[in-house]
């Protein structure tokens, strides 16, 4: 059944925080239940963390899920302020690359590497790496004045009574949709419905990151790295 359509054969638009709100009650046959309207926002954040974390399979019961990646969540910060431990952007997700300015790239580690270096006079930084909220830069650049060039995945701001939609609920309200009946599948203990919308949302978001993917393939001059499924 098209997204664009409730259960009744009567079109629905999907593009706005009360519209989803309306059309996860009617898909689930539970038009004006207040229980459910009542943790629509908690149905929400679920789904969101799912989309941009991703999820492990849970055998039997759900598959795996792999992380929302596309452009229209990509941001740069041209002159992002280094020191030993700095904190990541607001919404951060995942960096794509790194250039200290006037000098060149930063290579992208794990802070375990950053932990097996010795400590070492302040010096030009040459590694950044993603440590819990905040990235470390080593070397320490100490009293030193560098900036960099990050290139990230972030979160969209997410569909509210105040902000009422983003790229993905106004393009793909079939990731939104599918998410938050999967959720409230769970939460009502329905498994075989949750089974069913989770296989549908691994269709979009991997519909969606393929359509990434095909642009990174298609692209010239570019080192790529294509996303697989979460292990």
């Amino acid at each position: 059944m098209d997204a664009d359509f409730d259960r009744k054969g009567l079109q629905m638009t999907i593009t706005t925080y009360t519209s989803l709100g309306s059309a996860v009650s009617e898909w689930m046959a539970r038009a004006g239940d207040t229980d459910i309207a009542t943790r629509f926002d908690d149905l929400l954040a679920l789904q969101e963390q799912r989309m941009y974390y991703g999820a492990k399979e849970v055998p039997g019961i759900l598959p795996a899920f792999e992380p929302l990646r596309i452009r229209e969540m990509e941001n740069t910060d041209t002159a992002f302020a280094l020191t030993a431990t700095v904190a990541q952007p607001t919404g951060f997700l995942e960096l794509i690359s790194a250039y200290l300015n006037n000098y060149g790239p930063l290579e992208i580690s794990s802070q375990s590497t950053i932990d097996s270096y010795a400590n070492q006079t302040a010096a030009t930084p040459l590694i950044i790496a993603p440590s819990g909220t905040n990235f470390r830069v080593w070397p320490d650049p100490g009293t030193g004045s560098y900036t960099a060039t990050l290139r990230y995945y972030k979160k969209l701001t997410s569909p509210s009574a105040t902000n009422a939609t983003n790229w993905i609920l106004t393009n793909a309200p079939g990731v939104y949709l599918n998410g938050c009946l999967l959720q409230a599948a769970l939460y009502t203990g329905d498994m075989e419905a949750a089974k069913t919308y989770g296989a549908l949302y691994v269709a979009e978001v991997g519909g969606l990151n393929e359509r990434r993917n095909g642009e990174l393939r298609g692209a010239h001059n570019v080192k790529i790295r294509v996303r697989g499924r979460t292990p």
